[in-house]
């Protein structure tokens, strides 16, 4: 079984949820919003030092960011804007993440790992970024290991192990999601240029 089909497999665990939504007619974006607020949450307390209780609350969140979208295509409210605010909303969540762990080491003064959540962040950012441009330019890029579900996962099992090893997961997402952007930009390229050579024939 590949990542993907085991990401789509584990949703069926939230289906229980996704229909108590829909029942209730909650409105997907307001299931978009409360991740949000969870995630301001989970950065609150990992400025603190609060390894295991951000990983709780960051598990919890993660579970509305997970069901948003399946909850609006039951309900039939799929809109582009929609699409477009869960998107938007994911990079502010991932960036509120990293800024808690961020101001935690600051108040620790560990310069070293202050460089690597800097270096997550920008990885991360690149990832997302590296997706959106290539389909701007009309290609599906999923490839790649480090997307953001796997490390907002490494970044909970990482806070439940403590602040002692949860540095050392954070350099992992650092090395992987750089190296995953790498991954997107040689498929882009690719794609790219057998969509010309296919335009030329």
């Amino acid at each position: 079984m590949n990542y993907q089909m085991f990401k789509k497999k584990s949703r069926i665990i939230l289906v229980p949820l996704v229909n108590l939504f829909v029942r209730l007619k909650v409105n997907p974006s307001i299931l978009t919003v409360t991740g949000f607020l969870l995630n301001c949450l989970v950065a609150y307390i990992f400025s603190f030092g609060f390894f295991r209780w951000a990983a709780i609350v960051l598990i919890l969140a993660s579970i509305f960011d997970a069901v948003d979208g399946e909850v609006a295509r039951k309900n039939k409210r799929v809109t582009a804007f929609g699409a477009f605010l869960d998107s938007t909303v994911d990079r502010y969540s991932e960036f509120v993440i990293f800024l808690g762990i961020f101001i935690y080491y600051i108040r620790v003064e560990n310069p070293f790992f202050v460089f690597v959540t800097l270096f997550s962040l920008f990885g991360s950012c690149m990832v997302s970024y590296t997706r959106a441009r290539a389909e701007g330019l009309g290609i599906s890029c999923t490839v790649g290991l480090f997307d953001r579900t796997l490390r907002v996962t490494t970044i909970i099992i990482g806070a439940l192990l403590g602040s002692f090893i949860f540095g050392y997961f954070l350099l992992l997402i650092a090395c992987f999601s750089q190296f995953t952007s790498f991954q997107r930009i040689i498929y882009v390229r690719k794609k790219l240029k057998s969509n010309e050579r296919r335009t030329n024939a």
